[in-house]
């Protein structure tokens, strides 16, 4: 119940961070968030940190890795409520266990089908890894999987990528 109320914690933060036009969170003309190379901010027990991807470039990634095209506009609203779409978001869980990436994989997959091992454990900072092993985990356990699929499902159901 902690851990729930936690991550719910930080998807508050991080909504009203967005809401409020923080520098992290601009977008372009078209909507799209403006990549930023170098951006860091800190969101409860999250950092968000790294490239921050368009939702463009995660639906390519979900496209190159597999994911079938009915869930992935859905799973390109999921990384934006699990990461804000930065590629070295990062979250320690009062488990223990550490969310990695644009998709939050949490550090139980490490060493699973698709998924790098624990000494390799960074590479889930990697958009291309992280999708990867995202992939398993949707093949696995659906977008259930997901608590920022969960906590948003009407929307990501009704999301459409720019």
């Amino acid at each position: 119940m902690q851990r729930f109320w936690l991550r719910a914690m930080a998807i508050l933060s991080m909504t009203m961070i967005s809401v409020s036009g923080c520098a992290a969170d601009t977008e372009d003309d078209n909507g799209d968030p403006e990549p930023d190379e170098e951006a860091t901010g800190a969101v409860g027990e999250q950092l968000l940190a790294g490239r921050r991807l368009t939702p463009r470039e995660v639906e390519g990634l979900l496209r190159s890795e597999g994911f079938p095209s009915h869930v992935i506009p859905e799973m390109v609203c999921t990384a934006k409520y699990e990461s804000s779409f930065y590629e070295r978001a990062s979250n320690r869980n009062s488990n223990g266990s550490i969310d990695r990436g644009l998709f939050q994989v949490n550090s139980i997959h490490l060493g699973r089908a698709g998924c790098p091992s624990r000494a390799n454990a960074g590479a889930l900072y990697d958009a291309k890894t992280n999708t990867k092993c995202a992939l398993q985990i949707y093949r696995s356990q659906g977008l259930n999987a997901w608590y920022g699929y969960q906590a948003h499902r009407s929307t990501c159901n009704a999301y459409r990528v720019p």
